[in-house]
């Protein structure tokens, strides 16, 4: 199959898709990731306007996405065995993961797709929840045919087998063995002076994915310019001991927008009652 046969059919399952440059995994363009569409016109009229990319990579915007992507580490961790581990603990078949649209990234690990029921909400978005294993549903993610210079993204199970999410998808990204990432955690609530002493200090180190949250819907909710909320945030974050990868920063701040967007048109419907 051609890209293009590949982003049809991603499209069609409701994905946004977006390019990346030619043996690459970023979006150069203002915005990064988030030039994503799920329409195939759009895509092609972004295309376009960016032929660079008309080679390029193919890749998945989670955050839009009604998607969440199981990302099972084989170089740097085993995490098929961490995660074999965890499903015998709770008497689920390990193969169960083999049912739905599978993917081989280049470095030998694996990308389990499942689609979001109807009316449910999104596993939270947890990095390495047990050791090498992912939960991803609020960044971006490579996909077939990609090729980078370790090797491509192949298809390892056909795409129409894509399952919907199910429970064990929702209790991985809510399991609280994991001491690396706090997006698995119950977000700290921060006084207004924390707020400020983060953006002098930058976020700290277990709590930055928190941190950054608290703080863009603060801004959010002081009407605080959108694109001087993300410079904010960047700032902050360079300030950091150990800063946030750009991609989760791009994540954080999309949530808080999206989160503020929906509590203001709560406030419209209310006041047109």
């Amino acid at each position: 199959m051609d890209r293009w046969t590949y982003t049809k059919q991603y499209q069609q399952a409701g994905t946004y898709v977006f390019m990346a440059l030619p043996n690459q995994k970023h979006n150069a363009v203002a915005g990064g990731f988030h030039n994503s569409f799920n329409s195939e016109n759009e895509l092609s009229q972004w295309i376009s306007q960016y032929p660079e990319y008309l080679s390029g990579n193919v890749g998945i915007d989670l955050s839009k996405s009604q998607l969440v992507v199981i990302d099972i580490d084989k170089h740097k961790h085993n995490g098929m065995q961490s995660i074999s581990a965890w499903f015998r603990a709770r008497s689920i078949n390990p193969e169960t993961i083999q049912e739905t649209y599978i993917e081989r990234t280049p470095t030998g690990g694996l990308h389990a797709f499942y689609l979001i029921p109807s009316g449910r909400d999104k596993p939270k978005h947890v990095i390495n929840v047990i050791d090498g294993v992912d939960v991803l549903s609020n960044t971006a993610v490579m996909t077939a045919p990609s090729i980078m210079k370790d090797g491509e993204y192949r298809q390892i199970t056909p795409f129409d087998q894509i399952q919907e999410a199910p429970e064990w998808v929702y209790q991985l990204a809510n399991y609280h063995g994991s001491t690396n990432t706090p997006s698995n955690q119950k977000t700290t609530r921060y006084s207004n002076i924390d707020r400020w002493l983060m953006v002098k200090n930058g976020f700290k180190t277990g709590q930055r994915n928190d941190q950054a949250m608290s703080l863009a819907g603060y801004l959010f909710a002081l009407d605080v310019e959108p694109i001087s909320i993300y410079d904010i945030l960047q700032i902050t974050n360079e300030r950091s001991s150990e800063p946030l990868p750009s991609h989760e920063l791009d994540s954080v701040y999309m949530s808080a927008r999206k989160r503020e967007e929906r509590k203001r048109m709560r406030m419209n419907d209310y006041g047109r009652d």
